[in-house]
């Protein structure tokens, strides 16, 4: 590691004091950044360029940059249109509780409340900065709290890690896992467009409509029926 020219800190709340301590060692800059939504990507890696300081890597890192934004936007432009102001309650915790946040409004939805166990006071203050003053943050996870929230904030999708996934299953509101053990990769310019595949996927599932009505075999009683069971 104190080899390398600059650090980028995923995880404030594990390794900050980590590239403190490489910095005062080693005289090696960092910054705290995210992979997650266009935008964060980009930033990250003009950040990467600036602090290294080469002229010629921050032209090439620009020319990088508008390439592959254009690309990601031309990719999200239909997934934008299916998911324009389509509300989120996110529980989750760390860097991901800000830069899930800005890959969302990325999408154009709203994120109407998100955790904040495992997220520092720096990543507070980014979500403050992302989503206003008055913004829901969630330090309890247990299911009561967290489907309470996603009703009286009229939610339509919890994004949590897959702990929460029977917790969505039971009360059949659609659930998209975020952890990083989930089965696809959302970081980079390229995952904007799996995340907003699996977000559009997850919410206009025919299933939702089916488990929300009465079963086809219930009988309603009243005076004068028969129930048959």
């Amino acid at each position: 590691m104190h080899r390398a020219k600059v650090n980028m800190v995923v995880c404030a709340k594990a390794l900050l004091n980590v590239a403190r301590k490489m910095q005062d060692s080693f005289g090696q800059p960092y910054f705290e950044g995210s992979f997650y939504g266009v935008q964060d990507v980009s930033n990250a890696l003009r950040d990467f360029a600036r602090l290294i300081g080469d002229p010629d890597l921050i032209a090439r890192t620009e020319a990088v940059i508008a390439r592959e934004e254009a690309t990601a936007h031309a990719a999200l432009e239909p997934w934008r249109a299916r998911l324009k102001d389509k509300r989120v309650l996110l529980y989750t915790g760390g860097v991901k509780s800000w830069s899930i946040v800005s890959a969302l409004q990325d999408l154009g939805m709203k994120v109407v409340a998100t955790g904040t166990k495992k997220s520092t006071e720096e990543d507070k203050a980014r979500i403050r900065e992302l989503m206003g003053e008055d913004t829901k943050m969630i330090d309890d996870g247990s299911p009561k709290a967290l489907l309470s929230t996603y009703h009286e904030y009229k939610a339509d999708i919890l994004i949590a890690g897959g702990r929460n996934l029977y917790t969505a299953l039971k009360a059949r509101i659609p659930f998209l896992d975020i952890n990083q053990e989930r089965e696809f990769g959302y970081a980079g310019y390229a995952g904007m467009s799996e995340l907003a595949r699996q977000l559009a996927l997850s919410m206009e599932s025919p299933v939702w409509a089916a488990v929300r009505k009465p079963a086809p075999w219930a009988k309603q009683t009243g005076p004068g029926s028969v129930l048959v069971a």
